[in-house]
């Protein structure tokens, strides 16, 4: 069994903001592999598919909780005997969109969403799909590196909609984030953090 968690807040006004990119690129993987469609489950703390992908038995929970408290809708979806079979979509705010990066293990980089799931699972030790949301600088001198917001702009920002511009970038992105999936799924973590980093 593997467990796919995008996290994301609810409610409609956080629908299509950087924060919830990990709901969106659930949703992408779901219609590709022709999963059902997500049901509320009140048993898992949110919306729910299940089915298989490549033979593989697959679970995918979009968590009801908002971000901050993730990880009390994980732990009634993944027994924590189980937690390296875990594999948490969300957005990074220090890679630029369009990447996307795969980890296992790693600390919460400043991500509340993956705070709470370690704290709650108890353990690190679980895979993560990191998919950038952060723009460039517009200095010409630093062109391509990542601008961080700071403070409450970092706030506003991956709760803020993406553009029109990101919007389209973003379709690229699910189908990245689609292929991740399946490597992760048909070949295991290690042969997707070497192929995908």
């Amino acid at each position: 069994m593997m467990y796919i968690v995008g996290l994301g807040n609810p409610g409609d006004k956080y629908a299509d903001t950087r924060h919830n990119v990990g709901w969106l690129m659930l949703d992408a993987f779901i219609t590709r592999e022709g999963l059902p469609s997500p049901h509320t489950s009140a048993e898992y703390s949110g919306r729910l598919s299940t089915g298989v992908v490549g033979g593989v038995e697959v679970m995918c929970l979009y968590p009801d909780t908002f971000m901050n408290h993730s990880g009390s809708a994980v732990t009634k979806l993944v027994p924590k005997s189980e937690a390296d079979q875990l594999v948490v979509l969300y957005d990074d705010v220090d890679i630029l969109l369009g990447e996307v990066k795969v980890s296992f293990g790693r600390g919460d980089g400043g991500h509340n969403g993956i705070k709470s799931i370690i704290a709650s699972l108890g353990t690190k030790d679980f895979v993560r799909v990191r998919i950038g949301v952060a723009q460039t600088t517009q200095w010409p001198w630093e062109k391509g590196d990542v601008r961080r917001p700071s403070g409450d702009r970092l706030g506003n920002f991956v709760l803020a909609p993406f553009t029109k511009k990101e919007r389209h970038e973003l379709e690229a992105v699910a189908s990245e984030v689609v292929l991740v999936l399946g490597v992760l799924l048909a070949e295991g973590r290690e042969v997707a953090m070497n192929r995908f980093n």
